[in-house]
């Protein structure tokens, strides 16, 4: 099912493990700034159903590391629905993606799209 899916997603994403307090990499913050582009450019700017009711904003600078925070349009300081997080320090970052969008019925497109743009992939679905 899509729980499956997520866990599944989760576990292809995870790159090692993060050391604990360690600054984010370069490809951290490379990773964070091509996917922030990928989700506008193909779930915000195209007239994408499922995202049209919410805004993304990058978080270069984060606690804990660079992370996107998908937000209702209308409430933009609201909690988020989505978040993808890029943790570790190496080359290889982590990448943590949770909220009720990431278990909802987009479930499999959102892990679909993060994987491919992950590997460097920048089609949309």
């Amino acid at each position: 099912g899509r729980a499956g899916a997520l866990l599944l997603s989760a576990a292809i994403l995870a790159g090692g493990a993060p050391t604990a307090f360690a600054q984010p990499s370069d490809a951290a913050y490379a990773l964070v700034n091509r996917l922030s582009a990928a989700m506008k450019r193909c779930w915000f700017m195209g007239g994408d159903p499922i995202f049209g009711d919410y805004v993304a904003g990058p978080e270069p600078n984060a606690t804990g590391g660079p992370r996107i925070l998908v937000v209702p349009r209308n409430t933009p300081d609201g909690r988020p629905v989505l978040v993808v997080e890029i943790l570790g320090a190496g080359p290889k970052p982590k990448v943590n993606v949770y909220g009720p969008l990431a278990t909802g019925a987009a479930a499999d497109r959102i892990g679909r799209d993060l994987r491919r743009w992950i590997d460097g992939g920048d089609a949309c679905s």
